[in-house]
């Protein structure tokens, strides 16, 4: 049995997460999201938000005085996994991006809140370090036709004889 037959059970949880991932992006565009107090409807006060110290610093002094552009990349970085991730396009990649993503969710408010967002986002962060580690894309997604010569490796150009 090859490893690609072993990773279809992989695809439908590739697919919800994909699913949730693009959708999640998709409402926060058309709510305009950058602009927006995400900070505090997400987040809260950061001056008071209970989490790590490092990470409370860089929500202070980075993310909170660049609000709209953070908003943004979470926004475009929302959408962007969840096509690609859905499509199964480049899904090791597109998992790095959304394991930061999550990383960062848990950090600024699965950690300080816990419950039922702590825990999504702590099953989402194992799901894409698992489709890191996979590459469930293989199997009915479109890396399957991407590194299809074995390795991800580009297809050999053909000699040329003079």
């Amino acid at each position: 049995m090859s490893k690609l037959t072993q990773l279809w059970y992989l695809v439908p949880l590739r697919l919800w997460i994909g699913y949730y991932m693009l959708q999640q992006g998709v409402t926060k565009y058309k709510r305009d999201f950058p602009h927006g107090d995400w900070i505090g409807r997400q987040i809260g006060d950061v001056n008071t938000v209970e989490t790590f110290a490092w990470y409370k610093n860089f929500l202070i002094h980075t993310i909170a005085p660049h609000k709209e552009l953070f908003g943004q990349l979470v926004m475009y970085g929302e959408i962007a996994v969840g096509v690609c991730v859905l499509l199964g396009l480049l899904t090791r990649y597109a998992s790095i991006v959304g394991l930061f993503l999550m990383i960062n969710y848990f950090c600024a408010i699965g950690f300080p809140k816990g419950g039922a967002s702590q825990a999504q986002q702590i099953t989402f962060a194992v799901s894409f370090l698992v489709f890191i580690l996979a590459s469930p894309g293989r199997v009915f997604g479109l890396d399957a036709i991407l590194f299809r010569s074995g390795g991800g490796a580009p297809p050999k150009r053909p000699e040329r004889r003079p």
